[in-house]
Protein backbone atom coordinates (compact mmCIF):
# COMPACT_ATOMS: atom_id res chain seq x y z
CA UNK A 1 0.00 0.00 0.00
CA UNK A 2 2.80 2.40 0.92
CA UNK A 3 4.47 1.78 -2.43
CA UNK A 4 1.24 2.63 -4.28
CA UNK A 5 0.95 5.87 -2.32
CA UNK A 6 4.58 6.77 -3.08
CA UNK A 7 4.04 6.07 -6.77
CA UNK A 8 0.96 8.30 -6.88
CA UNK A 9 -1.40 5.46 -7.80
CA UNK A 10 -3.20 5.92 -4.48
CA UNK A 11 -3.63 8.83 -2.12
CA UNK A 12 -4.59 8.76 1.52
CA UNK A 13 -8.04 10.27 2.09
CA UNK A 14 -8.32 9.66 5.83
CA UNK A 15 -7.41 6.93 8.30
CA UNK A 16 -7.96 3.56 6.63
CA UNK A 17 -9.20 5.02 3.33
CA UNK A 18 -7.29 5.45 0.09
CA UNK A 19 -8.43 6.76 -3.28
CA UNK A 20 -7.16 5.92 -6.75
CA UNK A 21 -6.16 8.73 -9.07
CA UNK A 22 -9.41 8.37 -11.03
CA UNK A 23 -11.67 8.03 -7.97
CA UNK A 24 -14.83 10.12 -7.84
CA UNK A 25 -13.75 13.36 -6.19
CA UNK A 26 -17.07 13.93 -4.45
CA UNK A 27 -17.05 10.47 -2.90
CA UNK A 28 -13.45 10.89 -1.74
CA UNK A 29 -14.29 14.27 -0.22
CA UNK A 30 -17.30 12.80 1.62
CA UNK A 31 -15.11 10.07 3.14
CA UNK A 32 -12.50 12.66 4.09
CA UNK A 33 -15.17 14.63 5.95
CA UNK A 34 -16.24 11.56 7.89
CA UNK A 35 -19.40 10.91 5.91
CA UNK A 36 -20.71 9.20 2.82
CA UNK A 37 -21.69 10.56 -0.56
CA UNK A 38 -25.46 10.89 -0.26
CA UNK A 39 -28.64 12.65 -1.28
CA UNK A 40 -28.60 14.28 -4.74
CA UNK A 41 -24.92 13.47 -5.34
CA UNK A 42 -25.56 9.77 -4.75
CA UNK A 43 -28.73 9.88 -6.86
CA UNK A 44 -26.66 11.19 -9.76
CA UNK A 45 -24.05 8.45 -9.36
CA UNK A 46 -26.85 5.89 -9.57
CA UNK A 47 -27.47 7.21 -13.08
CA UNK A 48 -30.61 9.25 -12.43
CA UNK A 49 -31.50 12.74 -13.58
CA UNK A 50 -30.63 15.40 -11.03
CA UNK A 51 -31.39 19.12 -11.02
CA UNK A 52 -28.56 21.38 -12.17
CA UNK A 53 -26.45 22.90 -9.42
CA UNK A 54 -22.96 24.29 -9.32
CA UNK A 55 -20.19 22.24 -7.75
CA UNK A 56 -22.13 21.02 -4.72
CA UNK A 57 -21.32 17.73 -2.99
CA UNK A 58 -24.07 16.31 -0.77
CA UNK A 59 -22.56 14.54 2.25
CA UNK A 60 -24.36 12.39 4.81
CA UNK A 61 -22.68 12.17 8.19
CA UNK A 62 -22.53 8.72 9.71
CA UNK A 63 -25.08 7.87 12.38
CA UNK A 64 -22.28 7.27 14.89
CA UNK A 65 -20.30 10.35 13.92
CA UNK A 66 -19.82 13.12 16.46
CA UNK A 67 -18.10 15.38 13.97
CA UNK A 68 -19.40 18.92 13.84
CA UNK A 69 -20.82 20.16 10.57
CA UNK A 70 -18.70 23.15 9.61
CA UNK A 71 -19.76 25.46 6.81
CA UNK A 72 -17.61 24.46 3.86
CA UNK A 73 -17.73 25.81 0.31
CA UNK A 74 -19.30 23.32 -2.07
CA UNK A 75 -20.50 20.99 0.72
CA UNK A 76 -24.09 20.40 1.77
CA UNK A 77 -24.76 18.24 4.83
CA UNK A 78 -27.79 16.01 4.28
CA UNK A 79 -29.23 13.77 7.02
CA UNK A 80 -30.76 10.45 5.97
CA UNK A 81 -34.43 11.36 6.35
CA UNK A 82 -37.20 8.79 6.29
CA UNK A 83 -35.07 5.71 5.78
CA UNK A 84 -35.51 2.51 7.78
CA UNK A 85 -31.85 1.55 7.75
CA UNK A 86 -28.75 3.59 7.05
CA UNK A 87 -25.74 1.64 5.84
CA UNK A 88 -22.43 3.17 6.87
CA UNK A 89 -20.09 0.60 5.39
CA UNK A 90 -20.21 1.82 1.79
CA UNK A 91 -18.89 4.92 0.07
CA UNK A 92 -22.04 5.98 -1.79
CA UNK A 93 -25.48 5.71 -0.21
CA UNK A 94 -27.78 3.06 -1.74
CA UNK A 95 -30.61 4.44 -3.86
CA UNK A 96 -33.37 4.05 -1.21
CA UNK A 97 -31.39 6.09 1.32
CA UNK A 98 -30.30 8.65 -1.26
CA UNK A 99 -33.89 9.20 -2.44
CA UNK A 100 -35.24 9.60 1.09
CA UNK A 101 -32.59 12.21 1.77
CA UNK A 102 -33.11 14.01 -1.55
CA UNK A 103 -36.81 14.37 -0.76
CA UNK A 104 -35.88 17.00 1.83
CA UNK A 105 -33.22 18.69 -0.29
CA UNK A 106 -34.92 19.45 -3.62
CA UNK A 107 -38.19 21.00 -4.73
CA UNK A 108 -41.30 18.90 -5.28
CA UNK A 109 -41.05 19.11 -9.07
CA UNK A 110 -37.38 18.14 -9.04
CA UNK A 111 -38.08 15.21 -6.73
CA UNK A 112 -40.83 13.92 -9.03
CA UNK A 113 -38.41 14.21 -11.96
CA UNK A 114 -35.87 12.14 -10.00
CA UNK A 115 -38.50 9.49 -9.25
CA UNK A 116 -39.57 9.46 -12.90
CA UNK A 117 -35.95 8.87 -13.86
CA UNK A 118 -35.65 5.92 -11.45
CA UNK A 119 -38.82 4.36 -12.85
CA UNK A 120 -37.80 5.02 -16.46
CA UNK A 121 -34.44 3.32 -15.90
CA UNK A 122 -36.24 0.44 -14.20
CA UNK A 123 -34.18 0.73 -11.05
CA UNK A 124 -37.36 0.37 -9.01
CA UNK A 125 -41.13 0.08 -9.19
CA UNK A 126 -43.82 2.31 -7.74
CA UNK A 127 -44.23 -0.29 -4.98
CA UNK A 128 -40.50 0.01 -4.21
CA UNK A 129 -40.80 3.79 -3.93
CA UNK A 130 -43.75 3.45 -1.57
CA UNK A 131 -41.68 1.13 0.62
CA UNK A 132 -38.48 3.18 0.51
CA UNK A 133 -40.25 6.44 1.34
CA UNK A 134 -42.73 4.99 3.84
CA UNK A 135 -41.18 6.90 6.75
CA UNK A 136 -41.07 10.22 4.90
CA UNK A 137 -43.72 12.89 5.53
CA UNK A 138 -47.08 12.50 3.80
CA UNK A 139 -46.31 15.43 1.51
CA UNK A 140 -43.32 13.48 0.16
CA UNK A 141 -45.18 10.18 -0.18
CA UNK A 142 -47.95 11.87 -2.14
CA UNK A 143 -45.43 12.90 -4.77
CA UNK A 144 -45.17 9.25 -5.82
CA UNK A 145 -48.68 9.66 -7.23
CA UNK A 146 -47.36 12.50 -9.41
CA UNK A 147 -44.90 10.26 -11.26
CA UNK A 148 -45.51 9.23 -14.84
CA UNK A 149 -43.84 8.18 -18.08
CA UNK A 150 -40.97 10.51 -18.97
CA UNK A 151 -37.74 10.06 -20.87
CA UNK A 152 -35.98 13.13 -19.45
CA UNK A 153 -36.00 15.39 -16.43
CA UNK A 154 -37.19 18.36 -18.47
CA UNK A 155 -40.15 16.30 -19.72
CA UNK A 156 -41.06 15.47 -16.11
CA UNK A 157 -40.92 19.13 -15.14
CA UNK A 158 -43.24 20.17 -17.96
CA UNK A 159 -45.79 17.52 -17.01
CA UNK A 160 -45.63 18.40 -13.31
CA UNK A 161 -46.07 22.12 -13.96
CA UNK A 162 -48.99 21.73 -16.36
CA UNK A 163 -50.77 19.21 -14.13
CA UNK A 164 -50.28 21.56 -11.18
CA UNK A 165 -52.39 24.06 -13.15
CA UNK A 166 -55.08 21.40 -13.69
CA UNK A 167 -54.30 21.21 -17.39
CA UNK A 168 -55.39 17.77 -18.54
CA UNK A 169 -52.79 16.08 -20.70
CA UNK A 170 -51.74 12.65 -21.87
CA UNK A 171 -48.12 11.52 -21.87
CA UNK A 172 -46.28 9.41 -24.45
CA UNK A 173 -49.15 9.32 -26.95
CA UNK A 174 -48.76 7.45 -30.23
CA UNK A 175 -50.03 9.26 -33.33
CA UNK A 176 -50.37 7.33 -36.58
CA UNK A 177 -47.87 8.50 -39.17
CA UNK A 178 -45.79 10.35 -36.58
CA UNK A 179 -44.95 8.02 -33.71
CA UNK A 180 -44.89 8.78 -30.02
CA UNK A 181 -45.16 12.38 -28.84
CA UNK A 182 -44.33 13.65 -25.38
CA UNK A 183 -47.69 15.25 -24.54
CA UNK A 184 -51.10 15.72 -26.09
CA UNK A 185 -53.47 18.33 -24.66
CA UNK A 186 -57.05 18.02 -25.81
CA UNK A 187 -57.40 16.68 -29.35
CA UNK A 188 -54.65 18.46 -31.23
CA UNK A 189 -52.08 20.35 -29.16
CA UNK A 190 -48.81 18.42 -29.17
CA UNK A 191 -45.96 19.44 -26.88
CA UNK A 192 -42.49 18.05 -27.48
CA UNK A 193 -39.68 18.61 -24.96
CA UNK A 194 -36.14 18.55 -26.32
CA UNK A 195 -33.69 17.30 -23.70
CA UNK A 196 -29.97 18.05 -23.89
CA UNK A 197 -29.15 14.35 -24.06
CA UNK A 198 -31.26 13.29 -27.02
CA UNK A 199 -31.98 16.27 -29.28
CA UNK A 200 -28.71 18.09 -29.94
CA UNK A 201 -27.13 16.03 -32.74
CA UNK A 202 -27.80 16.75 -36.41
CA UNK A 203 -29.72 13.52 -37.05
CA UNK A 204 -32.10 14.24 -34.17
CA UNK A 205 -32.56 17.81 -35.40
CA UNK A 206 -33.67 16.63 -38.84
CA UNK A 207 -35.85 13.84 -37.41
CA UNK A 208 -37.64 16.29 -35.10
CA UNK A 209 -38.39 18.66 -37.99
CA UNK A 210 -39.78 15.83 -40.07
CA UNK A 211 -42.09 14.93 -37.19
CA UNK A 212 -43.19 18.56 -36.95
CA UNK A 213 -44.08 18.57 -40.65
CA UNK A 214 -46.00 15.30 -40.28
CA UNK A 215 -47.96 16.72 -37.33
CA UNK A 216 -48.74 19.91 -39.25
CA UNK A 217 -50.02 17.90 -42.21
CA UNK A 218 -52.38 16.05 -39.85
CA UNK A 219 -53.75 19.32 -38.46
CA UNK A 220 -52.04 19.33 -35.06
CA UNK A 221 -50.93 22.42 -33.19
CA UNK A 222 -47.41 21.80 -31.94
CA UNK A 223 -45.01 23.40 -29.51
CA UNK A 224 -41.37 22.33 -29.23
CA UNK A 225 -39.70 23.34 -25.96
CA UNK A 226 -35.95 23.36 -25.37
CA UNK A 227 -34.19 22.43 -22.14
CA UNK A 228 -33.16 26.06 -21.70
CA UNK A 229 -36.77 27.20 -22.02
CA UNK A 230 -37.94 24.68 -19.42
CA UNK A 231 -35.28 25.70 -16.92
CA UNK A 232 -34.95 29.43 -17.55
CA UNK A 233 -37.90 30.75 -19.59
CA UNK A 234 -40.86 28.74 -18.33
CA UNK A 235 -43.18 31.70 -17.72
CA UNK A 236 -42.77 32.75 -21.35
CA UNK A 237 -43.43 29.20 -22.59
CA UNK A 238 -46.47 28.78 -20.35
CA UNK A 239 -48.03 32.00 -21.59
CA UNK A 240 -47.90 30.63 -25.17
CA UNK A 241 -49.45 27.32 -24.14
CA UNK A 242 -52.26 29.07 -22.28
CA UNK A 243 -52.91 31.36 -25.24
CA UNK A 244 -53.51 28.33 -27.48
CA UNK A 245 -55.76 26.66 -24.91
CA UNK A 246 -57.82 29.80 -24.31
CA UNK A 247 -58.53 30.20 -28.00
CA UNK A 248 -59.45 26.49 -28.07
CA UNK A 249 -56.60 25.65 -30.38
CA UNK A 250 -56.14 22.35 -28.55
CA UNK A 251 -59.63 21.11 -29.47
CA UNK A 252 -61.11 19.64 -32.61
CA UNK A 253 -63.60 21.90 -34.32
CA UNK A 254 -67.01 21.98 -32.69
CA UNK A 255 -65.81 21.02 -29.21
CA UNK A 256 -66.05 23.28 -26.16
CA UNK A 257 -63.06 23.79 -23.89
CA UNK A 258 -64.37 21.54 -21.09
CA UNK A 259 -61.96 20.92 -18.22
CA UNK A 260 -58.63 21.07 -20.04
CA UNK A 261 -57.84 24.27 -18.15
CA UNK A 262 -59.11 25.07 -14.68
CA UNK A 263 -59.93 28.75 -14.46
Amino acid sequence: MAALVRSGALRSVCHGWYAAADAHQGAARAIQLGGRLGCVSAVGLHGLWVPPERQVTHVRLLARSRTARPRLPGIRWCPAHGSRAVADHGIVDPLPIALASAARCVTAEHFVAILDSALHRRLCTVADLQDWLALCPLTVRRLIDRTGPAESGSESLVRFRLESLNIALRSQVRIAGVGRVDFLIGDRLVIEVDSLAHHTDLASYHRDRERDLALAALGYERIRITYHQVMDRWDWVLSRILTIIRRRGHLARGRSSGAELAR
